[in-house]
């Protein structure tokens, strides 16, 4: 993992926050159902990522009128992301998406969610129906499965390190091993 994001600053990414990085910046989160994309832009060294968890903002209008958290849910942290980079002045055509997560999530008593139920399923869904919408391209995923994830993305250089965990070590997301994959 050397060389990665040494000296840059360190921001870990909560469920529901996107994250800009205009400075370059190492920015971590651990998944399990929520799913991260992320949006680089390489000419001018600027990166953005959503860690997701909820596929549809309309399912979480509050009956009082508030908002949602915008980046609580796939389809609005992802259209803020775009119009992020659309205020920067960034081409779309110039754009690196790429997408992390989705997991299928933990079963229970050896039960596995129902499919209308898996939300991991639908977080990359509708990740995939945006994007396709927007006519953008995804460069690399890793989504899907039983796994959480730790991510890491280096906001400057686009690149991601990747690693895989088991149920025990995403309990314990402080687990720092260094096998992994970039992306």
């Amino acid at each position: 993992m050397s060389g990665i994001g040494s000296g840059l600053p360190k921001v870990f990414l909560q469920t529901g926050d996107c994250f800009i990085g205009v400075q370059p910046t190492m920015v971590t989160t651990v998944l399990g159902s929520c799913l991260a994309v992320t949006i680089h832009a390489p000419k001018m060294g600027i990166g953005t990522i959503c860690h997701a968890f909820l596929p549809d903002s309309s399912d979480g209008k509050h009956p009082h009128g508030r908002e949602p958290q915008i980046c609580r849910y796939v389809d609005t942290a992802l259209q803020n992301m775009l119009e992020t980079m659309d205020k920067i002045g960034v081409p779309r055509r110039e754009l690196v998406i790429k997408m992390f997560g989705g997991g299928q999530g933990v079963a229970v008593n050896n039960i596995e969610p129902s499919s209308s139920y898996n939300i991991g399923r639908r977080n990359i869904e509708m990740a995939k129906k945006l994007l396709k919408f927007a006519r953008l391209d995804i460069q690399a995923q890793d989504v899907g499965g039983v796994q959480g994830r730790k991510l890491m993305f280096n906001t400057h250089s686009g690149e991601i390190w990747l690693k895989k965990l088991n149920k025990a070590q995403l309990e314990n997301s402080a687990n720092s091993g260094s096998r992994g994959s970039r992306f």
